[in-house]
């Protein structure tokens, strides 16, 4: 997998970190909100792992905008998207 990160510090202290990830059968891009704590390799790991989840799109579940459920706060902070 190619991975291609940018970030930005936010006024709340917190990273957008804008990614693309090529190498598989769809490349996707997405953007990530990291605490400042976060290391580069939790980012990474992080990235990586959705990504590889979303290849077997019928497994995997992102919540959207406008969710019926209860929202857990430690369950994303991830947007996801196919090119």
């Amino acid at each position: 997998m190619k991975l291609r990160l940018t970030s930005k510090r936010l006024s709340s202290g917190r990273f957008q970190v804008n990614f693309s990830a090529e190498g598989f059968q769809q490349p996707c891009y997405g953007y990530l909100l990291a605490d400042p704590k976060s290391t580069v390799t939790d980012v990474v790991d992080k990235i990586s792992r959705h990504v590889r989840a979303m290849q077997c799109k019928d497994s995997y579940f992102q919540r959207n905008l406008l969710s019926l459920h209860s929202r857990n706060v430690h369950s994303g902070r991830i947007l996801l998207f196919t090119k």
